[in-house]
């Protein structure tokens, strides 16, 4: 079974702590994500607070899956590494892609809450923690262990490819 082609957004989690270890294996995953000029903007805030959890819920009308996870991973942008947010958000989506696989090969599930470019939920996850003016929180990572039914879909299409031989 390949975490990449089984690998689906979970939004409801058995009420189950992740252990430290598999914590730092998700963030060791993160930082192997390639990176532009290998800056690595990318700067992680892990919440394990249940509380904590409920209430970053309130950043998007979107992020309901922050109302049963276990653990919230805010990806944020450090721009005195890298001032071009565009790569930033590049460099960070590969961070990000890389914990929701290392994620499902782990057994958990997980969801990607989008934040950045909405200024309205960026405001809201500035207010959430006090990080420096140079780090700018992008989005949040939903994860626990699944509580429902993997709705795993081939995406395969071969009307997106172009072959020039």
């Amino acid at each position: 079974m390949n975490p990449i082609y089984q690998r689906c957004s979970i939004r409801h989690f058995q009420m189950e702590p992740i252990q430290e270890e598999d914590i730092q294996s998700l963030l060791k995953a993160a930082f192997s994500a390639p990176s532009a000029r290998n800056l690595q903007p990318w700067m992680f805030v892990v919440v394990e607070d249940i509380q904590k959890i409920r209430r970053l819920r309130d950043f998007s009308p979107y992020a309901g899956p922050l109302e049963t996870a276990t653990l919230a991973i805010l990806v944020c942008a450090d721009l005195k590494l890298n001032p071009s947010l565009d790569y930033c958000q590049q460099d960070c989506a590969a961070a990000t892609e890389n914990i929701l696989i290392q994620a499902k090969s782990m057994g958990y599930g997980s969801c990607w809450l989008g934040g950045y470019p909405n200024e309205d939920r960026i405001e809201k996850l500035k207010k959430f923690i006090a990080l420096p003016e140079n780090v700018l929180p992008l989005w949040v990572i939903a994860i626990g262990i699944p509580n429902e039914n993997e709705n795993i879909k081939d995406k395969w299409d071969d009307h997106k490819i172009i072959r020039l031989k």
